[in-house]
């Protein structure tokens, strides 16, 4: 190649630049025009969906408000379950893994973390020992009642 041949394609990049440039200026920024989005469009759309506006400062407002509702909600209920304890029929299947025991152990909270059940099992050297069948558990039973329980 030449040096001739050389500046003739340098000079041709450059103008594809050049042009490619001032399209991107001239057209983008018409574009981002068409597709601005206003607050009343937004407004407008959540009022079809049913949903409603609010303010940062009114949304924290609430936030703070709602508070205290809710952690008496939860002592109520931590009350409520230290009353009574609540017996619950809970099956293992044929084939279940200690994780996936553990799991539907919390999601019928009758342990708080699934992990602290392993932990207890592993603690315990009874990992492997978990039985199939049906059970009578109640919801004052600590992680190692359980393990005792289902492991016979």
């Amino acid at each position: 190649m030449s040096k001739q041949e050389a500046k003739g394609i340098a000079a041709g990049l450059l103008f594809a630049a050049v042009l490619l440039t001032a399209y991107y200026f001239m057209f983008s920024q018409a574009k981002a025009e068409e597709n601005e989005v206003t607050d009343a469009m937004v407004k407008q759309h959540l009022e079809e969906k049913g949903m409603v506006m609010v303010a940062k400062e009114e949304y924290e407002s609430l936030k703070e408000a709602e508070k205290p509702v809710v952690e008496q909600e939860r002592e109520t209920q931590d009350v409520k379950k230290e009353d009574k304890p609540e017996e619950i029929n809970f099956t293992i299947k044929e084939g279940m893994t200690s994780q996936e025991v553990a799991q539907s152990l919390q999601d019928q909270k009758l342990v708080k973390k699934s992990n602290d059940f392993i932990k207890t099992l592993r603690d315990m050297d009874k990992e492997m020992a978990v039985q199939p069948g049906d059970y009578t558990l109640n919801t004052d039973m600590s992680s190692a009642d359980i393990v005792e329980e289902i492991t016979r």
